[in-house]
């Protein structure tokens, strides 16, 4: 479950029907951004190509850190790997 409050986006796992309260997640800018990203069904390689752009980073850094944040959002049950990407 996600949701906006005071500009900021909040996640927090549901597993069987019940909110995982110790795993909520804070997204800061970059992974507001991706969220919004994954959400549009962005691929792996679009979402690196737009974080490098729109935050000004070196590509390398851009796929290091998306892959980081992606796995702990898989860690924690939030999404889930496309065969696509």
């Amino acid at each position: 479950m996600a949701r906006e409050i005071a500009g900021e986006i909040i996640l927090v796992p549901v597993r069987n029907r019940v909110g995982d309260l110790d795993s909520i997640f804070t997204l800061n800018e970059v992974g507001a951004f991706v969220w919004g990203l994954i959400g549009a069904r962005a691929s792996g390689s679009h979402i690196v190509d737009a974080i490098s752009v729109e935050f000004d980073v070196p590509p390398a850094e851009a796929e290091r850190d998306a892959l980081e944040f992606i796995a702990s959002l898989e860690a924690a049950g939030l999404v889930e790997r496309s065969s696509q990407n």
